[in-house]
């Protein structure tokens, strides 16, 4: 009988981690009913067998106490892009290239007012603009620069610090901040406790050390704006200024060699003008179309810029576009278009979408787009863009095709 009992025991702490309590009790209650079981025996069985799930409770939460807390607070994220491009270039031969996109960080709450970030990504140290690798050179590897290394400070919810190469802390669109672009230096960020959400920041951001001049060019942002509700529509706008100091006269080549000659005015190789940017961002999404599994936004948004510098001509930008559905589930579709032009002096070049024309200023065009996800965390997109110079400082027309696939992880 004791060895039946001990066996007995064995077999329910053994279903007691696999299966419900529930499922435990039915058991002894049919071990009780074919006569194999006393009531006694079932309910001493039932007490050794919560005995022995309470210490292995303890015993897998002693293990998981024995991680340090950063480590459980830490998220980490990546995705990766291969991409196929053809461009039909005015005046040049026709180009076809494949190309790579591979970004990989963690976020980690340090403890309840610091937080750190970190990532890693493709591209060319030479062009900030762009994370893209082109398949050249007989397979050689491919660099891995350091895309983003910050620290957030804040004191409390509504208030951040943050330094480092961050996350761009602006409300913006392509216009102004290519999406592959993380600014460097330290930003000051506010959410106030509104219906709605009042933002702002502020930025210092340097853009250049010259080891023998103390007059270093730098960047100062500010924005301020509010996202909210109103009638059933979802809105957000923001107003920004960007001051460029001491850029005027610094040789384009030093701030970005792959951008010294992609739109800005340069006078013998020198940035020829200074530039204080004053930018307006706006979207509004008025409906959602009654489709699919979560219906299709329909999203409608524009951007303007304006450098307010003296005795620039060409200084003005804008972008208007409209885009359906979000591809972020699987089975889910998404359309895009946007028109845009951004003249020569309009913004600083190195700072634009690098796809656009070639990247920089001085141009005009339109980008149209469809993404597709056929699977959760999978895209597929295609995006043709038809580009032509203004005439000033740009050289050529691009029109340029992009077949993508990408998994984010």
């Amino acid at each position: 009988m004791r060895v039946r009992i001990m066996a007995v025991v064995m077999m329910v702490t053994l279903s007691a981690t696999l299966v419900l309590g529930s499922e435990v009790d039915r058991l002894l209650d049919k071990l009780i009913e074919k006569g194999i079981l006393t009531e006694g025996e079932a309910y001493k069985i039932r007490e050794e067998a919560a005995d022995e799930a309470r210490k292995r409770e303890a015993s897998a939460k002693a293990d998981t106490d024995k991680i340090p807390g950063w480590i459980k607070n830490t998220s980490f994220k990546g995705d990766a892009r291969i991409r196929y491009e053809f461009q039909d270039r005015e005046g040049k031969s026709d180009r076809n290239r494949a190309r790579l996109r591979f970004r990989w960080g963690f976020d980690t709450d340090v403890n309840e007012n610091l937080k750190a970030g970190f990532r890693v990504a493709t591209g060319d140290s030479t062009q900030a603009s762009s994370a893209n690798q082109t398949f050249t050179n007989s397979f050689d590897d491919k660099p891995i620069w350091l895309d983003r290394a910050y620290i957030f400070y804040s004191p409390n919810k509504n208030i951040s610090l943050a330094g480092g190469k961050i996350p761009n802390p602006f409300f913006n669109t392509n216009l102004v901040w290519s999406g592959d672009l993380n600014p460097e230096g330290i930003i000051l960020q506010a959410h106030l406790p509104v219906p709605g959400d009042l933002f702002a920041a502020a930025g210092y951001l340097p853009l250049y050390e010259m080891k023998d001049d103390t007059d270093d060019p730098y960047m100062l942002g500010f924005q301020a704006g509010y996202a909210g509700q109103a009638t059933g529509m979802k809105f957000k706008a923001a107003v920004s200024y960007y001051h460029f100091e001491s850029l005027k006269g610094v040789k384009a080549e030093d701030l970005s060699p792959s951008f010294s000659n992609q739109g800005n005015t340069l006078a013998g190789g020198n940035y020829a003008y200074d530039y204080r940017l004053l930018n307006f961002t706006g979207e509004i999404v008025p409906f959602t179309i009654p489709l699919g599994e979560n219906g299709l936004p329909l999203k409608l948004y524009a951007d303007y810029v304006k450098n307010l510098a003296d005795g620039v001509d060409d200084n003005e930008g804008y972008l208007l576009g409209i885009k359906l559905g979000s591809s972020k589930k699987k089975n889910t579709w998404e359309i895009g278009y946007d028109y845009r032009q951004i003249e020569a002096d309009s913004v600083t070049d190195f700072m634009t979408d690098g796809s656009f024309c070639g990247g920089g200023t001085d141009s005009k065009g339109h980008t149209i787009g469809i993404k597709y996800a056929p699977s959760d965390n999978s895209t597929l997109g295609v995006t043709y863009i038809i580009a032509e110079a203004l005439g000033k400082n740009k050289k050529s027309d691009i029109n340029t095709l992009q077949v993508d696939f990408g998994v984010a992880f």
